[in-house]
């Protein structure tokens, strides 16, 4: 679909240490993007690791499937890892939060494994343990971790993709939580369709800001960039306005939100 084909084209090359995070709501976005994420390493001759709930990994199973990949055959030769989220988390949690040596050892020796003697030389990690911590109210521990995978996807050079389970136009997550996702992160895919997110941001916008155009560009003026991480202009502008006009961000949000439902019905 050409409006998906911005995220495919990352998520197909997504660079030697990439980190790359999506916000999703339903399965079916969820199990395009990693299977797309996983096909483009396949492809290539990548060795692939997966981190992921049980339930998520049946998903993404039929997802490769579904893209002619044998996944049976995959595992036996070495070249596709998969590692249950619940099972892996307790390995390097203490008090609650992620131990780092520990953590990077497992991550390190897993990524070794997954290059198989150096058959598979290039390596990339697709995971959940963060949204599992994030979805379970940890999310100090979800924003460590993700610095540690930062650290691993430089240090091992391997592209690392994250998937949280997050409405991108809901009002709560603007008030730290995206924000601390995007700390950590190269790039963000916010939606599926970036030209209907685009289209839906808009019409808040000019029905918020109706006659008051002037001050919203004055606002954004003074706010700071959200360039980093790289992603579409709509949701950038929906971070800036948060920062520099809290007071009815939460209106432009929340109307995003309608238009998008009514978009999609």
């Amino acid at each position: 679909m050409q409006h998906s084909s911005e995220w495919k084209k990352l998520l197909a090359n997504p660079g030697a240490d990439g980190h790359i995070v999506q916000l999703y709501q339903d399965d079916e976005f969820f199990g395009e993007a990693v299977s797309e994420f996983a096909a483009g390493g396949f492809i290539k001759d990548e060795s692939i690791i997966f981190v992921a709930t049980a339930p998520h990994w049946d998903i993404l199973a039929r997802c490769l499937a579904a893209k002619g990949f044998d996944v049976a055959e995959l595992r036996r030769r070495g070249q596709l890892t998969v590692l249950d989220a619940h099972q892996t988390l307790p390995k390097f949690m203490v008090n609650e939060m992620p131990d780092e040596r520990v953590f990077k050892g497992i991550a390190r020796a897993t990524i070794e494994k997954a290059r198989a003697g150096g058959r598979y030389p290039r390596v990339r990690w697709w995971g959940e343990m963060v949204n599992v911590l994030y979805v379970d109210g940890n999310g100090r521990a979800s924003t460590r971790l993700e610095e540690f995978f930062d650290d691993v996807a430089h240090e091992s050079s391997i592209p690392i993709f994250c998937s949280f389970s997050m409405d991108k136009f809901d009002p709560e997550i603007y008030d730290g939580a995206l924000q601390n996702v995007c700390r950590t992160h190269a790039h963000l895919i916010p939606a599926e369709n970036y030209e209907l997110h685009r289209e839906c941001v808009d019409r808040a916008i000019a029905e918020v800001f109706a006659g008051q155009e002037d001050s919203l560009f004055k606002g954004l003026a003074r706010s700071k960039s959200w360039s980093v991480p790289a992603m579409p202009a709509s949701q950038a502008l929906l971070l800036w306005l948060k920062d520099a006009m809290p007071e009815i961000s939460d209106r432009v949000i929340a109307q995003a939100r309608r238009y998008e439902r009514q978009g999609k019905n």
